[in-house]
């Protein structure tokens, strides 16, 4: 009986507690607490974008904007904005009020900043905007800051631009060197919309549209656009193009890696491996357009004639352990083929073709032979060098007799085009530069020691109605070479 007593008093002392704390905390209550009061003020400026400062401490917004967590006191702000000094006032919040406050950047002088323009040469005209500025050399006070392109233009030089950033309280130079394009205009993926700068092929059609080709698709331009034609927006058959050639009737024809396109201006046509059992191999490195329609092409397995059922393929196998034929070219019934390292042959009025330098005993250290071109009276050859003090890499054939020693400023030099204008007047593109002459002893030699080229490698050269010259590199884009202003 004292053990219950003795439980019963202990859990009346446990109630007791818990119910005097719990009644304590029902009673003892927190005064609410009263809201700050909070003002506000709108800034903005002239020109807006301006970072806002609040007491040294960025705010995280531009102006314009509003700020309303202010309180009754007074706040220092500051503006800055690129280019432009900062800008600070004082504020006097108040409770229950908006302020607001604009600042014109522009009523401050010292806001202001100024510019130097020069130019080599000078008489530059320079524009923003398309607003005349005036012609250089000149300065500009009262500038407003930021960052500018001025365009710079004068006659027989390449229009161009420059970014002038302007800020205040200084004064800027703007100053620009012209390239010349009395002679040259270079067509670069800096200075123009050129798809690619490593050319391979280049032509120029009847309307004076010019067409180049790379590794990449091809390019037309016409003096003001440029086109981009590529497996994927056009019908182009390959991307590699190797040559391009204008027919009688302006079609345009592609020799790629994947066979032959031809594009009439608005349909392609397309042959190949793939719609011709026939058709010798889809690596095409030159085509040949003859009067009648039909086409002859040099492929990396043989020379394919065409027919009306299809193509007559000459492999040369009794001859060579490979069959890639690098160039062709015609003229009457002559056909003059360049094999990629066995050598030259020739289908003349007997129509047995005849190899030259192909057996052992006739080996002339040329490890490739590129191109192949009948001149007047004159076939000449380009080849790649073996030993580059064995033998030239310009050669010719007249009178049934071959050159190969004659053309000494040819020595050690990888010719890969030859192209002839007006009947006798030889284009010699080559890995060192343009050699140009009718006459072997009165030649002119081009490259990036004496013109503005800046890459040496010369692929092709195709002439436009004027006479001037359309010029591939590999590695610099095509260059507008205007031999007519040279007379």
């Amino acid at each position: 009986m004292k053990i219950g007593k003795n439980i019963f008093i202990t859990l009346y002392t446990l109630l007791f507690i818990l119910f005097s704390y719990s009644c304590e905390q029902d009673i003892s209550v927190t005064p609410p607490t009263k809201p700050v009061p909070l003002g506000s003020v709108i800034i903005q400026s002239e020109p807006k974008g301006a970072m806002i400062y609040e007491d040294g401490r960025i705010s995280g917004i531009l102006t314009p904007d509003t700020l309303n967590w202010l309180e009754e006191r007074e706040y220092y702000f500051t503006l800055q904005k690129k280019y432009h000094k900062d800008t600070s006032f004082v504020l006097s919040a108040l409770v229950d009020s908006s302020a607001k406050i604009f600042i014109d950047y522009y009523k401050n002088p010292t806001m202001l900043g100024s510019a130097n323009f020069s130019s080599t040469p000078n008489n530059s005209k320079v524009y923003l905007n398309n607003n005349y500025l005036g012609t250089t050399p000149f300065s500009i006070p009262k500038l407003k800051p930021g960052a500018f392109y001025y365009v710079f233009q004068k006659d027989n030089h390449r229009c161009d631009s420059i970014l002038v950033p302007v800020y205040s309280s200084r004064t800027a130079t703007a100053k620009i060197e012209l390239t010349d394009t009395t002679y040259w205009v270079d067509y670069s993926d800096r200075t123009s919309e050129i798809h690619d700068f490593a050319l391979l092929s280049v032509a120029v059609d009847q309307d004076d549209v010019v067409w180049v080709g790379s590794n990449n698709g091809v390019s037309s331009f016409d003096g003001k656009q440029w086109k981009y034609y590529s497996i994927n927006n056009s019908g182009l058959s390959g991307m590699i193009i190797n040559r391009i050639k204008v027919d009688k009737y302006n079609n345009k024809w592609f020799a790629t890696d994947n066979g032959i396109s031809k594009y009439d201006g608005s349909t392609w046509i397309n042959e190949s491996k793939q719609t011709s059992s026939t058709f010798p191999d889809n690596w095409v490195e030159d085509i040949e357009l003859l009067d009648d329609g039909r086409k002859i092409i040099a492929t990396k397995n043989g020379l394919g004639r065409s027919f009306d059922n299809g193509w007559n393929v000459s492999r040369f196998s009794a001859y060579a352990d490979s069959n890639w034929i690098t160039d062709v070219d015609v003229k009457g019934d002559d056909i003059w083929v360049t094999h990629k390292n066995k050598g030259v042959l020739h289908l003349g009025t007997g129509r047995e073709w005849e190899w030259f330098f192909y057996y052992p005993a006739r080996y002339d250290k040329a490890t490739e032979y590129n191109c192949v071109t009948i001149a007047e009276d004159v076939v000449w050859f380009g080849h790649k060098i073996e030993y580059y003090s064995a033998m030239t890499g310009l050669s010719s054939f007249k009178n049934e007799r071959f050159d190969k020693s004659s053309y000494k400023a040819f020595w050690g030099i990888d010719v890969y085009n030859i192209i002839i204008k007006n009947g006798n007047e030889k284009w010699i593109a080559t890995r060192d530069g343009l050699f140009v002459f009718e006459n072997y002893n009165n030649r002119k030699f081009y490259s990036t020691q004496n013109t503005p080229l800046k890459e040496d490698r010369i692929f092709d050269v195709a002439f436009d109605s004027k006479g001037d010259a359309w010029i591939a590199t590999f590695g610099a884009g095509l260059y507008h070479f205007k031999v007519t202003q040279l007379k």
